[in-house]
């Protein structure tokens, strides 16, 4: 445990999931040339980006209950080798149909990856590190990120649809002989954690509904729910055709600005991961900071009275930036609040809350759209369909999901704390008390 094998074999499956990062964020800077490729509309367009999160959402709990029973390897192979697949189809789509399947496949080996690389960590490492090593592979994701708005977006107006599309399934393919020949679940002589834990058919479903109904288990998907979906919906699909079409900027500074959130992330990842390690029982407290801080950032970029400065973007992808490494806290939540033979089945469950959350924003961006254009149009106003006053309005459903996000962890924390008192003795009263009994210390 914790040795040189374990970094190789945990730095191989961090890899597949940048592989994983840069397949599901490309269609992000390919928005516009999709939009001319299939010649569709707005919310028909935004089918593509939210059919592939919709199979994501739905496949997390049933991967996590195969990650359970077949283990990390087998998972992460699948799960390269299919996207490699889809990524090909998208690359030979001529139109929108076959595309959405690609995408489909795409979401379906996506699924598989991130949970199964948190889970392979527990059968390689031991000691405080582990509770650091979600934020680690979640800033390593970042990575795919970055390759999709800066060399994926250049290689995209160089080459065209086809090759540049084209090259990502090679890359998948790639991920699949990496993962195959150097990736295990455990060190030889050490039983994989994650082979035979839920014995199909007769245990899985008791294990699995007494995962879904722990207070801890709600509170890692809500806050994935709360911060993730934004982050995604801004870099998966609808940020560039915003900064580019809404906003005017050329294509090359609206990358240099999506890579901000993408560094943003990379810095403060580690950040995230070293404060819930220190001040485990105030993670909540960090999260409903963020949720905070997103709220109030897009009320005012949304509530500028004309086209909001550069400054003020750029604030609003810092902030999307912490937003990211923020909603990662909810696989933390999942760590502490669950036996390790349900683990997967959890981060399964706490995975969903983010991507179902992307998967409502996108069509409903897209459809709100349309509809701004065609009223503006029968106004007799001369709209176009991706101006910055239909993103406005549009952009503006947001604030009702992060709403409705911190509500439900308030009351999932509520319970969780009320089960650490029951069960464990632990007594979690306010921050401000804690803060003010550690301002007593010090004077002390």
């Amino acid at each position: 445990m914790n040795s040189a094998r374990s970094w190789v074999v945990w730095s191989v499956a961090a890899l597949a999931y940048i592989a994983a990062i840069l397949h599901r964020s490309s269609l992000g800077v390919a928005v516009p040339d999709a939009a001319e490729r299939f010649d569709v509309q707005a919310g028909l367009l935004s089918t593509l980006g939210a059919v592939q999160l919709a199979v994501y959402a739905v496949m997390q709990i049933p991967v996590g209950v195969l990650l359970d029973r077949y283990g990390p390897r087998i998972l992460i192979a699948a799960g390269a080798g299919t996207m490699a697949a889809g990524q090909l189809v998208v690359a030979l789509a001529e139109d929108l149909p076959v595309a959405v399947v690609g995408r489909v496949l795409v979401g379906l080996g996506d699924a598989a990856t991130f949970i199964s690389v948190i889970r392979l960590q527990a059968g390689w490492f031991r000691g405080p590190i582990v509770a650091q090593m979600s934020q680690w592979v979640a800033t390593a994701g970042q990575l795919g990120q970055l390759l999709s708005v800066v060399p994926f977006a250049w290689l995209l107006h160089q080459v065209g649809w086809t090759l540049s599309f084209g090259s990502l399934a090679v890359v998948g393919v790639v991920a699949l002989v990496l993962v195959l020949v150097v990736v295990f679940d455990a060190p030889k002589g050490e039983p994989p954690l994650a082979t035979g834990s839920i014995e199909l058919p007769e245990g899985w479903w008791p294990r699995l509904r007494s995962t879904l109904r722990r207070p801890g288990t709600q509170l890692g998907l809500w806050t994935h729910f709360s911060l993730l979906a934004t982050p995604n919906m801004f870099m998966l699909f609808w940020g560039y055709p915003m900064l580019v079409d809404g906003l005017g900027y050329d294509r090359a500074a609206a990358a240099g600005l999506l890579s901000i959130t993408v560094l943003t992330g990379i810095v403060v990842g580690p950040i995230v991961g070293i404060a819930t390690a220190r001040f485990p029982l105030r993670r909540s407290n960090l999260v409903l900071g963020i949720v905070g801080l997103l709220v109030v950032t897009w009320s005012v970029v949304l509530a500028w009275p004309a086209e909001p400065p550069l400054w003020l973007l750029v604030a609003l992808v810092v902030v999307l930036g912490i937003a990211g490494p923020g909603s990662t806290v909810g696989f933390d939540f999942a760590r502490t609040f669950n036996p390790l033979r349900t683990l997967g089945a959890a981060n399964g469950v706490v995975n969903v809350g983010g991507f179902f959350a992307s998967f409502a924003m996108l069509p409903v961006v897209g459809l709100l759209l349309d509809l701004v254009q065609h009223v503006r149009l029968d106004a007799g106003e001369d709209a176009g369909l991706y101006d910055w006053t239909g993103f406005r309005i549009a952009l503006s459903v947001q604030l009702l999901v992060l709403a409705l996000g911190a509500a439900m962890i308030v009351r999932a924390r509520r319970r969780t704390r009320v089960q650490l008192r029951e069960e464990e003795g632990i007594e979690v009263g306010p921050v401000w008390r804690a803060i003010a009994a550690w301002l007593r210390r010090r004077r002390g």
